[in-house]
């Protein structure tokens, strides 16, 4: 089923279909659905395995990803030894001592970006307004910029 450069898988249902290992799956699914009279079987350990039935028990003593499997099924239920090492009581929580408690604290104001644009060097526009409204307001952000350019140390100014 693996084509000679490895990275392309050829297709159980039509010898001639040569599709990307990534692809696969998704070019089974269409392909199932073009090829249904064929009689086709999955394999358990792997469903890109596409075989005809009378294969289908050769292949299953030999799958590749039957290894899986039989590590699973062997290892899956612990040993007496393992279960009783394993204590059934959580460990002890250890609490550790704080000096700061959240909830005593003063209600703290959230941020209000209204009040910090009014208060800071940022060009404000207004909208959903009439044209005088907005004139208005212009003039007003002009003289608070004015206002606010003014009042700033000089050495902020420069940077």
């Amino acid at each position: 089923m693996i084509a000679p450069n490895g990275e392309y898988e050829q297709c159980p249902y039509d010898i001639s279909h040569t599709i990307l290992k990534s692809r696969f799956q998704v070019h089974l699914v269409r392909c199932r659905k073009n090829h249904k009279k064929v009689q086709m079987v999955t394999c358990p350990f792997n469903n890109s395995h596409i075989l005809h039935q009378p294969e289908l028990d050769w292949h299953v003593k030999t799958c590749p990803n039957r290894a899986y499997f039989e590590h699973f099924r062997h290892h899956q239920g612990e040993s007496e030894e393992e279960k009783s090492r394993i204590s059934s009581t959580p460990p002890p929580v250890c609490e550790l001592p704080s000096e700061e408690n959240w909830d005593d604290l003063p209600p703290e104001p959230s941020y209000d970006p209204q009040s910090y644009a009014a208060n800071a060097p940022i060009l404000r526009t207004l909208k959903g307004h009439s044209k005088s409204v907005k004139k208005d307001f212009r003039a007003a952000e002009r003289s608070r910029l004015l206002q606010l350019n003014n009042t700033q140390p000089k050495d902020r100014k420069n940077s």
